[in-house]
Formats: C-alpha cells, structure tokens, sequence
C-alpha cells in the first residue's frame, strides 16, 4: 500500500467529524460492538501478526508477539467490555438540601470527537491499538498513524482495520516524518503520541496551536534501585531477563541499575555468571529479539564505543561479538559511567545496563529525583521491609514503580499507565483511561425550591445575607 497523502487524511478527518456530529454518543450496544469486532480480528490476527514483527525486527519471538504485542490489545479490550456498563453510567453527585432543595447534579461521561493517535516503532501493535481499545469504549472515532519503521506491521494493520471497519470509525494511515508532522496539526478533539520526548515536544508544540488536548507517553532513564539483600542470583537474573525482553527497546525498560558500593563487584560477577547460565549462546539464539534497523543499530554500538573510548569498564556478558546481519547485540553493563555520555543521558533503548553505585539509600534517591522524571522506577528487595517499601513508593516520583519485577505495572489492563514531567503527560488503561477519552460534563437539574437561586436572584435580600453570611460561619 501507498503511503497516505496529506489530501486523504484530510478526507478521513472530514469524513470521521462529520460521522461524529450525525451521532455524538454512541449507545453501550454500539461501543460493545466496536470492541468485540476489535477482539475478533487480533484473535484472527495472530500467526499474521507474529510473521510481521518477525520481518520488520529481522528476529522476534513469537511468544513475545503473543504476550506482548497481541495479548496486550486482547486484555485492554476484554477488560473495557468488562467494565464498560460501569464506566458509562452517570456518577450523582450529593447535594446539600438546605442550600440546593431537591436539584440534582450529575456528571456524565461524554465522547470528546475525533482521535488522533501516532503510534511508535517499538510496539507496533500493542501502541497503535491499546488505546484504541479506550478511545472506542468511550464512544469516539479514531484515525492511527502506525510508525514508518515498521512497515510489515503497518500494512497489515492498515488491510485488517480496513476490512473490518468502517473508516468513519476506527481508520489507519501511514507515512514518513513529514506526514507525522503534518498529522500533529490537524484539529483533533485529543491526540495521543507514544516515542520519544524530543519528539514529544514537538507534538505538544503543533497541538498547542489548535488548544488540542494531548496524550505523551514517552520514555525516560528507568533506574533500579538494588538493596543490599537485592544482590542474590535469582533477582539479578530476573532483572536481567527483563532487560533482555525486546533487547531492552521497551519505554518501561529498567535502564540503569544503582547498587550498594561495597557489592558492585559482587553484582558484576553475578550477573556474569547467571547470564551465561542462560544463554551460553547468545547471537543467532530465536530468544533474541533483532534491533529494529540499522540506525538504531549503529545508535548502540556508538554508545558503547564512547564509553570505552572515555575510559569506563564494559563488560559484554556472552563474549560474543554483536552481528549486523542479525541486528542482534550481546547484552553490556557500562560500570560507574559519567553522566555526561550517551549512555546516562540518553535512554539506553538497547541491551545495554549503566550500573552505577550509591552510599545510601537517601544519596540514591536524591540522584533519580535530581534527573528528569522517568516513566518508571523499581525496587529489587528478597526481604521486602515494608518500611523500606513504603519510601521507596513515596521517595521517587516516577510514572510508574515495581517492586522486584520491572514493567507490569504497565501491563495491566484494569490500571493506569502514563508517565510525568518528561515521560509524558495523560494516561490510558482502566476508568482513567476511559476518563482520559471523555468529556466529563456536569449536569445541573435546578428545582425550583432551590434557595442558593432565590439568593443570587435579584433584587438582592436576607436570603442572598444569609448565604453570604454562612460560608464565613465556623462549623460547629
């Protein structure tokens, strides 16, 4: 297929507003619709879905697609046609009798419009239709961009969508840079964009010409932070298999770990020797997930070239050498890195591990909450001292947290998943996502034995003193 032109987009945005107008709040029988069509084509989707990451990541797991890719879309979706009876129903809002009589006040859940969503590489699935999950559920209609980077994914979900919606519904459109530019500058009632912050900024600049409400869900530097009691051979091995997972090129990433001074060796050791447990062979393994092209590819290796160059210990766990062919990079820790090199500015994005080590536990907090807010935080703990946990969850403030696991708190559909500051802004999954993509209006029902508009009705008199009287009275 074609790459969409700015003039088609155009065409499908007018077309999508118009459908809004004719019918802007579609009934819990329609929604439900919608979803359960959205079910049954990632259920159709799923060996076409595992054969086209594998070809736009030259090698991509198939489990991963089913847990990760399609899973991830099938449980967002299940889980609004569980709760989507609850997540429409007017919310009353308690009135004072003595000052309201017998009005009412509810707030009512409404579709905000048109929906503009830019979905990223990395996730080509899982990012382009999770939200459309909530933006359907709330009754809106929706046109996505998928990423250019992934072509084979792009066109597949262009051709499904399109054979099971109708495009004054749920649409995909494709196309490089400048069409995403050009797609940020349209009217949409909410846009959401999933990738980098630099980006991010950029999206948020172009929405803000038209006071376009935005969704941002970026990345950021995710630290791990290792107890003394954290340095064991199970723990390290699992954080490590969570790196590994989409060779690390996951937002929710652990991205530096931060361990004891006086254990960093035996940290080092361990994860040397626990990860060679695990793959004795490494490069060419059907586990490992290829790096998505060649620029990205060529982005790690130069992060670690630098490191070395600056003189910092790299340590590449499977003695292998990384293969361009496969686009496929041994996992590397960089030890006590500066934090002025690609690798502790950047978000690493790749299997690479900065590790870095802290005196105390207030010094390590300290460091994560001096540096840009990131989309997630963990904690790696056998003991799991509820005192240290409690601060844990209140010492950093981070998007997200785990505590001795590293990304499900992004992957449960019932919960809320969005960063802060420079990992974004908004959220979607659960009744907040719901509520992302709804208008909450507020209904006033005013009776007319409703003495707050007696008062305020004029002339003025001793009702409008009383009440003017009686917010500065002290309650009793």
């Amino acid at each position: 297929m074609a790459d969409t032109t700015n003039a088609e987009l155009d065409a499908l945005f007018a077309k999508q507003k118009a459908a809004f107008l004719k019918d802007n709040n579609p009934s819990y029988e329609q929604r439900m619709e919608w979803l359960q069509t959205l079910e049954k084509m990632m259920v159709e989707l799923r060996q076409p879905i595992r054969d086209a990451l594998s070809e736009d990541f030259k090698s991509h797991p198939e489990f991963m697609s089913d847990l990760f890719e399609t899973g991830g879309v099938l449980g967002r979706c299940r889980s609004a046609m569980a709760n989507l009876e609850e997540w429409m129903a007017p919310d009353d809002r308690p009135l004072l009798d003595v000052v309201h009589g017998s009005s009412t006040c509810q707030v009512v859940k409404m579709p905000k419009g048109v929906m503009g969503n830019i979905a990223p590489w990395n996730f080509p699935i899982e990012c382009s239709l999770v939200m459309v999950c909530d933006m359907l559920a709330a009754g809106n209609r929706i046109i996505v961009k998928m990423s250019e980077m992934a072509p084979a994914t792009a066109k597949l979900i262009q051709e499904s969508v399109a054979k099971h919606f109708s495009d004054e519904v749920l649409t995909v459109v494709t196309g490089g840079v400048e069409f995403s530019e050009y797609f940020s500058t349209l009217k949409w009632d909410h846009l959401t964009y999933t990738g980098n912050t630099q980006v991010g900024r950029l999206v948020m600049q172009a929405a803000a010409k038209n006071l376009t409400p935005v969704t941002l869900e970026l990345g950021g530097k995710n630290p791990s932070i290792f107890l003394e009691d954290g340095v064991d051979d199970q723990l390290i091995q699992e954080y490590l298999s969570f790196k590994f997972c989409k060779s690390g090129q996951i937002c929710t990433s652990p991205d530096y770990a931060l361990v004891p001074e006086h254990l960093l060796e035996k940290w080092l050791e361990t994860a040397k020797k626990v990860w060679k447990q695990t793959y004795p062979s490494y490069i060419g393994h059907p586990d490992v997930t290829g790096i998505i092209n060649e620029r990205h590819y060529n982005r790690i290796i130069g992060a670690l070239d630098e490191a070395k160059n600056a003189g910092a210990e790299v340590i590449n766990l499977s003695d292998e050498e990384p293969d361009a062919e496969r686009r496929q990079i041994p996992m590397y820790l960089v030890v006590n890195p500066s934090d002025d090199l690609q690798v502790m500015r950047e978000e690493t994005f790749g299997p690479i591990t900065p590790v870095k080590t802290y005196k105390t536990l207030d010094e390590a907090y300290a460091y994560i909450n001096g540096r840009e807010r990131p989309l997630a935080s963990y904690l790696v703990t056998m003991a799991r001292e509820p005192e240290v946990v409690e601060n844990f969850k209140k010492s950093i403030v981070s998007g997200g947290a785990g505590i001795n696991v590293f990304g499900f708190q992004a992957a449960e559909p019932t919960a809320p998943f969005g960063g802060i500051g420079a990992s974004g802004i908004g959220c979607h999954g659960g009744p907040q996502g719901f509520a992302n993509y709804s208008h909450s209006k507020t209904v006033y029902d005013c009776a007319q034995d409703n003495p707050l508009k007696m008062g305020v009705c004029a002339p003025y008199g001793e009702i409008t003193q009383a009440f003017c009287d009686g917010i500065f009275a002290v309650p009793e």
